[in-house]
């Protein structure tokens, strides 16, 4: 009979509701958790010198009056290895920013002198398309505009 009473009470308080956590007020980062989609992996079968992961988030709401919510990547940047150096990058808000591609033939270039991957994104200038790549290694991220359609 104590052996039932002891597991009864055992069970009544592994069952008991965990205590909540305290709330977060941070709201940005709410809806950055909420609302990032991963958009690009580098490959692993390419091996890159890096591996990076381009994610995008876009600013809630529709599009109105030829004016749409902005979007911005958040990319990580990550070397390979047990304890790897790690890094992020945010860009600027732009319409209808986008991943395109990774650049292959930059990457290979840049990393002579440093391992760094590059990609290209497009965005909605004046109505245009506009093509840039954007370079990213362990301290920095290099934009270059590329053309405009």
């Amino acid at each position: 009979m104590r052996a039932m009473l002891i597991s009864l009470v055992l069970l009544l308080t592994a069952c008991s509701p965990a205590e909540s956590s305290t709330e977060n007020t941070n709201v940005d980062l709410a809806f950055l958790l909420n609302n990032q989609r991963l958009v690009a992996t580098t490959p692993k079968e390419i091996v890159p010198p890096l591996a990076v992961k381009v994610y995008s988030l876009t600013e809630n709401g529709e599009c109105d009056n030829g004016k749409c919510p902005q979007t911005q990547l958040y990319i990580a940047v990550s070397q390979y290895g047990e304890i790897p150096q790690q890094t992020y990058y945010v860009t600027e808000k732009q319409p209808n920013l986008t991943f395109e591609h990774w650049d292959w033939m930059k990457t290979t270039k840049y990393s002579e002198k440093r391992p760094s991957v590059s990609f290209v994104v497009s965005y909605s200038e004046n109505g245009k398309k506009v093509l840039e790549t954007i370079t990213v290694d362990m301290s920095d991220v290099h934009y270059e505009t590329m053309a405009q359609k």
